[in-house]
């Protein structure tokens, strides 16, 4: 685990960054950028028993702002999914937000900004099933390169 300087300004993201773990299963993605607005991101990925999707606005190559985070449990089967948002910076890094359960069949968070000193070349988002609080499988992530990098 490597600890990130970044500075977020929300209470609920101000957790260390943890390094993303290499074993995600891929799924259905989808994402859409209008063109009129090339810094502004949506992005969506669903699977079996789960689905995310994010907004942001690229401020710069190091930070985004007005990030909005979903998770939706779409399927009744005991378990619960869990949505985080992951970048790289340009050095090849990765870091993350913690999970952010979904117990209530949907769930929606936001935050101001995410900075990275680094730079932020990628940003996803993931989806992960958790059984009580063990992690059980890999939903699935979607991304976007940073057009300002």
């Amino acid at each position: 685990m490597r600890t990130r300087g970044m500075k977020l300004a929300a209470a609920a993201l101000a957790a260390a960054a943890v390094t993303v773990p290499a074993t995600a299963v891929p799924a259905t993605a989808t994402t859409t950028a209008p063109a009129a607005a090339a810094a502004s991101v949506k992005l969506s990925c669903s699977g079996s028993g789960g689905k995310g999707s994010a907004a942001w606005n690229w401020k710069s190559r190091n930070e985004i702002r007005s990030i909005t985070l979903r998770g939706k449990d779409t399927k009744a089967d005991g378990r619960h999914p869990a949505v985080r948002i992951v970048w790289t910076d340009k050095k090849g890094h990765t870091s993350a937000t913690p999970w952010r359960h979904v117990r209530n069949g949907e769930n929606r968070w936001t935050t101001p900004s995410i900075y990275d000193r680094d730079g932020i070349q990628y940003l996803e988002i993931g989806v992960r099933k958790y059984r009580g609080s063990h992690a059980d499988r890999g939903v699935c992530e979607a991304g976007r390169p940073n057009p300002r990098a």
